[in-house]
């Protein structure tokens, strides 16, 4: 059953009375809120209401009493909160269309929750509150959301219930619980949480056992502002939301605090969980004797000397060198271990051959490596090219001083390394990270590792770092091709090499601008004040600081700086300035500083501004002929006649500013848009938008 007509008319009254609620919140009451105690239900009461399939409007003038036990801040949960009743045991996910609920109601927020218009019923199987959709519970509309979620005022102390894993049931769903003895079953040192790829994140199911091979599965975001941390490899105790999703149980935990394993594996071999007797390197590799082996037992333990970050290894592939003996190590699937981790290897199960003539252990499992530190480093062993040992150097790092370099201009053309003793290939993957960079020219050092390929030994450096000296192409030269990709370097846009200059010219799209150019970031940038200005900010990334191409954003006062926002009900990109939250400054002055305008050819100001819950006016508007780069040192005027939001306007309202003829400050202007405020009172937060000088 959907919504009422009566209901749903309320709801778009009451949003369009109140507004919509944006990522920047105002304070909490000052004053508890009157809720009469007989309005007050429990959990249970409102649980009588949820039906084994369809959705129940609730239809009463009633409130829970709860408490916040989970929130967004980490990103784990999205447009949701975990609340559990102050009264019983119970807890209820509660759905709304906004985020950043965190900064209205943390964890341990009390609140109450009017259930005149909300709904219940089962989201893939788990209890949630939110509006009937008929088909399915939806969203709570933004707009109505403190009319809703009432902040109580006070907070609670949140303590999770300590409940045994083979004890879980249905009635623990939306509540925070607390599981001893659990361990990720898959822990290696490239076990991340989830997969942060930042084009595209994906969630990630871990499965965790405790000792008694009980098994659940932990579900964490590609969002989550954790997603790529590596997970811990020991033994200990989980806090997390017990939920469930269409056939099966999960859980949630809401920042990696909630998980302390520090604790033995249950295996008692400590959190690496590797068994066995160690092997050195060197009597693995003695165990070769030219066909290929099984091997059965031990581990070997030593120093990664290969760089996985540069790419210039295949995925699967380490390389771990222990004394004077390295080997590569294969796994089955792709592995990210950093240059410089110590760690151990199991072997068993693991086959020593030869691939292309290059002694390695492959077939290995990812999850049987244990870290034992990180930034380790292993001394290169100096040789002469003519010294070097295929038989005794092999997979270690050695060092060619008094080298050169030649074969050709980019690290992944047919480069040899050549002494005053012979000449030794240096192979790079075009898929590096610096297969296109241009070599040095001169006399070279050069670290790298010895290997071997079909055609005989080869040499293969970890990144650029490894070859010092020489005399390398100077990247202001704008007719040299100093990353070698067949473009100069002052033609060069997307240049390799971050040092060249790229100052070809280009087109900004800013009309207050001419002249333009690409600087040393391959940012397009204006050079002279040009035809006007047309700024929508609809460029701009949302919840990142404002970053327009001839324009400054400089935060006098504080840290914070003017950032882009975006409205989704109008599809708007916005700037907003704002001294609100626990972690703003308690004094701030920040400035949003336009490109140079030649009023003899566009003079006429206009904008809009809006507000959100007016405490102060904290925007001003300025201009000056003598920008000095600063806004504190800078002689400013203060530009009058422009109508600017201010107390008695609605919040999230667009107030049009009228227009100001700018030509009598002076000719070549820029100008400031100037916000100051304070964390304890002055915490109006500013908007600005389409401004235009024409």
């Amino acid at each position: 059953m959907r919504i009422s007509t009566f209901k749903y008319a309320a709801l778009l009254s009451l949003i369009y009375i109140m507004g919509c609620v944006k990522g920047d919140f105002d304070a909490p009451p000052s004053t508890l809120p009157e809720v009469s105690a007989d309005k007050i239900i429990t959990f249970d009461k409102m649980f009588e209401k949820l039906k084994a399939s369809g959705i129940t409007d609730i239809g009463e003038e009633n409130y829970l009493e709860a408490v916040v036990v989970a929130d967004d801040k980490s990103g784990n949960f999205y447009k949701n909160l975990i609340l559990e009743d102050l009264k019983g045991d119970k807890g209820i996910t509660i759905s709304i269309d906004e985020n950043e609920l965190h900064a209205l109601y943390p964890v341990g927020q009390k609140v109450y929750v009017n259930l005149t218009n909300l709904a219940i019923g089962y989201y893939e199987g788990l209890p949630t509150l939110g509006i009937n959709e008929g088909s399915r519970v939806g969203r709570i509309p933004a707009g109505l959301l403190k009319a809703t979620l009432i902040n109580g005022g006070t907070t609670v102390t949140v303590t999770p219930n300590k409940v045994k894993l083979e004890d879980l049931g249905p009635q623990h769903y939306n509540t925070l619980i607390e599981l001893e003895g659990m361990q990720f079953e898959t822990a290696t040192a490239s076990t991340t949480y989830a997969d942060a790829n930042p084009t595209d994140p994906q969630s990630l199911n871990h499965n965790l056992q405790n000792c008694t091979g009980g098994k659940i599965v932990m579900r964490n975001s590609g969002f989550a502002d954790f997603a790529s941390q590596v997970v811990p490899s020991g033994n200990g105790k989980l806090v997390g939301v017990y939920s469930y999703y269409r056939s099966a149980s999960q859980l949630f935990i809401r920042d990696v605090n909630d998980l302390t394993f520090t604790g033995d594996r249950c295996n008692g071999t400590g959190t690496g969980g590797i068994t066995g007797t160690r092997a050195s390197i060197e009597s693995v590799r003695a165990q070769f004797t030219g066909t290929e082996k099984t091997l059965t037992t031990g581990f070997i333990q030593g120093i990664v000397i290969s760089d996985i970050t540069n790419k210039n290894i295949n995925a699967q592939n380490i390389i771990v060198q222990d004394g004077d003996y390295g080997i590569l190590c294969r796994f089955k699937s792709p592995v990210n271990i950093p240059l410089g981790t110590e760690l151990k290897v199991g072997l068993t199960g693991g086959l020593l051959s030869e691939y292309n003539n290059l002694l390695q252990v492959q077939n290995l499992e990812s999850t049987n490596v244990e870290v034992v530190a990180s930034g380790k480093s292993v001394t290169p062993k100096v040789l002469t090219v003519a010294q070097i040992d295929i038989t005794k150097h092999e997979s270690t790092l050695i060092k060619i001083e008094n080298a050169t370099l030649s074969g050709g201009t980019k690290y992944a053309d047919k480069i040899k390394v050549k002494d005053a003793s012979g000449e030794i290939d240096l192979f790079t993957l075009s898929a590096s990270t610096f297969g296109t960079t241009a070599v040095p020219s001169g006399t070279v050092a050069v670290v790298a590792i010895v290997s071997e390929f079909t055609s005989g030994k080869q040499l293969t450096i970890r990144n650029t770092g490894d070859v010092t000296g020489g005399q390398p192409c100077d990247p202001t030269v704008a007719t040299a091709d100093c990353d070698g990709d067949g473009v100069a370097n002052g033609q060069d846009c997307a240049p390799s090499n971050a040092a060249i200059f790229p100052g070809a010219p280009c087109d900004d799209s800013n009309a207050a601008t001419v002249n333009d150019q690409y600087d040393s970031q391959c940012v397009c940038k204006g050079s002279a004040p040009g035809l006007g200005i047309n700024e929508t900010f609809s460029s701009q990334t949302k919840d990142m600081d404002i970053a327009l191409s001839g324009w400054e954003n400089v935060a006098v006062k504080g840290n914070r700086k003017w950032q882009a926002k975006y409205f989704s009900t109008d599809n708007n990109t916005y700037a907003q300035a704002t001294a609100f939250g626990t972690t703003a400054p308690a004094d701030m002055e920040t400035w949003l500083v336009s490109p140079v305008v030649d009023t003899d050819v566009a003079a006429n100001l206009s904008m809009e501004t809006a507000l959100q819950v007016w405490k102060h006016n904290g925007l001003s508007v300025w201009v000056t002929t003598n920008y000095t780069g600063d806004p504190a040192t800078t002689s400013w005027q203060q530009v009058t006649g422009l109508k600017l939001a201010t107390q008695g306007d609605a919040d999230h309202a667009w107030i049009p500013s009228g227009t100001v003829n700018l030509k009598s400050y002076g000719k070549n202007l820029r100008i400031g848009f100037k916000y100051v405020g304070t964390q304890a009172a002055n915490t109006t937060s500013y908007r600005i938008d389409n401004v235009k000088v024409n």
